[in-house]
């Protein structure tokens, strides 16, 4: 039986993407990864963590203390020291990395399967901070020395060859998924009421995702600016964490004259996640840059029309199921927002585009591909390039 560890030490306990990716992973393994051992290392801090991956069937958990292991130069000792004696030791055959950095060393002992999110660390350098992007790509460019690379969608894929034409690590395009039974499901009624009240809104336009640069939340605000007059009754809600170098735009919205019609929320769970997007007129999602761009199509899964950006991946999520904008455009943002919320008729047919759209991306889709993927790097002669 293969052996395969995979490593969950590198995720915040405030799930965003990757997060958000590595817990439907595990939890869709919890129906078998017939003929592999899985295991897993994860930090002791992350009861939910801890608990999907115990009921993952003959799974070896061991859990980390992460009052150590949270500090980066314990966090980086643990990658480089800890893993390979650990696979050494376990007789592990491969070891999956979900975010960039891996163990640089293995000894010709085990696989090393690195899933990659985007290169936004190359593409959009400026929008990182400058630790985090000399950390990050340094390792991306160890990444063509890796026996597996999984990439997001075909747009990262593209961009990583375009650095590294001459990459031969086996490579594979696995998209991510939605819960698309959860998010089409109705969402708990208390809980909408609860929102609406703590924050005031009623009929809105959504945003959800961390607050950065690279997700032109800047050019949302402003395009929301532009209709708010044709709008009266219309709330934009900004819902996501502070990232970084955000206080700029935390002063434009102070200073706006919408002040009291832009709502911040700041981090939300998935359950809160669900009710806004259940309860929002319009989603909206104009980054500049996305490896895959999760938001959009949890907001298509949920029955909620669309607006994204024409460029990067999302276009692959998107498809013809949602409206797509220039996200430098702020007159394209503001007119594509104008126009939907004064048609319903245009409304419900991106709703009814949408959820067929979104069923193309299942996270049990993506875990079949993945396990697959697995066997195929540890059988060299099965994979191709």
């Amino acid at each position: 039986m293969k052996k395969v560890l995979i490593d969950l030490t590198q995720l915040p306990l405030q799930r965003t993407g990757v997060g958000i990716y590595a817990l439907n992973y595990i939890r869709c393994l919890q129906a078998g990864a017939s003929g592999r051992q899985l295991h897993f290392l994860v930090l002791d801090d992350d009861a939910e963590l801890l608990r999907e991956t115990r009921a993952v069937p003959s799974a070896v958990v061991k859990p980390l203390k992460a009052a150590l292991f949270r500090r980066f130069a314990f966090r980086v000792l643990l990658e480089q020291v800890g893993i390979p004696g650990y696979a050494l030791a376990a007789g592990i055959d491969a070891v999956h990395s979900l975010h960039y950095s891996f163990p640089l060393a293995s000894f010709g002992r085990f696989k090393r399967i690195v899933t990659v999110c985007d290169m936004s660390f190359f593409l959009f350098p400026e929008l990182h901070v400058p630790v985090k992007r000399l950390f990050f790509q340094y390792f991306i460019r160890k990444l063509p020395k890796t026996e597996g690379l999984l990439f997001i969608s075909e747009s990262t894929l593209r961009d990583f060859r375009r650095y590294f034409p001459g990459s031969q690590a086996p490579e594979q395009v696995i998209p991510l998924g939605a819960d698309l039974a959860r998010l089409d499901s109705a969402p708990d009624a208390a809980l909408v009421e609860s929102l609406r009240g703590r924050f005031g809104i009623d009929r809105y336009v959504l945003y959800v995702g961390t607050i950065e640069p690279r997700k032109n939340i800047l050019g949302l605000v402003k395009a929301f600016e532009a209709v708010a007059g044709a709008h009266p009754d219309i709330k934009l809600v900004i819902a996501g964490k502070l990232g970084w170098d955000y206080q700029d735009l935390l002063d434009y919205i102070d200073a706006s004259p919408l002040r009291e019609r832009i709502v911040l929320t700041g981090y939300i769970n998935e359950a809160e996640k669900h009710a806004l997007l259940k309860s929002a007129l319009l989603f909206t999602y104009v980054s500049f840059y996305e490896g895959f761009g999760l938001p959009p199509l949890e907001g298509m899964a949920a029955g909620v029309p669309t607006i994204t950006s024409n460029i990067s991946s999302m276009p692959e999520v998107a498809g013809q199921a949602a409206v797509q904008v220039d996200p430098g455009n702020i007159g394209q943002i503001a007119e594509a927002m104008n126009r939907l919320l004064g048609d319903p008729e245009e409304r419900a047919r991106l709703i009814e585009r949408g959820l067929q759209q979104s069923r193309l991306f299942t996270w049990e889709g993506m875990t079949a591909t993945s396990l697959a993927f697995y066997d195929a790097v540890l059988e060299p002669s099965a994979v191709t390039t």
